[in-house]
């Protein structure tokens, strides 16, 4: 929604597995006006048309990144709120969404297009280097506050 709002010439399409957040998506850009910006329900790039290989410009990623054995361990306003979909893809290391990601983000991404992957600050060397398997160049972590890694960008 960030994008469709900042960059109003975008035309942006969201995916995401669950029917909630479809739903929210939708709702919060009719709220905002953005008629450039559309959601499917579905897996990754699945629900997107086939004729948008190797067309897009950016990909953007807030994958569920947290570790299965971790998922205890965060805050109870975090797992009260947050569906546990959301939060974890059920590897144990946190990376299973990621990796699926960065095999199948070169395939959609014009050529010099850009993949963002918000990450845990822990997994961020992790994710740099899968990127680069899978043939990204510029490779980098962007540091948030406060100057901690927490997304990993590459280009196609």
């Amino acid at each position: 929604l960030a994008i469709a709002h900042e960059v109003r010439g975008a035309t942006v399409r969201g995916t995401d597995i669950s029917p909630a957040a479809i739903r929210l998506a939708r709702a919060n850009a009719a709220s905002l006006g953005l008629a450039n910006a559309t959601f499917h329900r579905g897996d990754l790039f699945a629900p997107l048309s086939a004729e948008l290989r190797g067309r897009v410009d950016v990909v953007t990623v807030h994958p569920p990144y947290v570790p299965l054995p971790e998922l205890d361990e965060l805050p109870v306003e975090v797992r009260g709120f947050e569906p546990e979909d959301a939060l974890t893809d059920r590897s144990a290391d946190g990376l299973g969404l990621l990796e699926r990601t960065a095999e199948e983000a070169p395939d959609w991404l014009r050529p010099g297009g850009w993949l963002l992957v918000e990450v845990s600050p822990d997994q961020a060397r992790a994710v740099r280097s899968r990127l680069i398997r899978s043939g990204f160049r510029d490779v980098r972590s962007m540091r948030g506050w406060p100057h901690i890694s927490r997304v990993v960008v590459g280009r196609a």
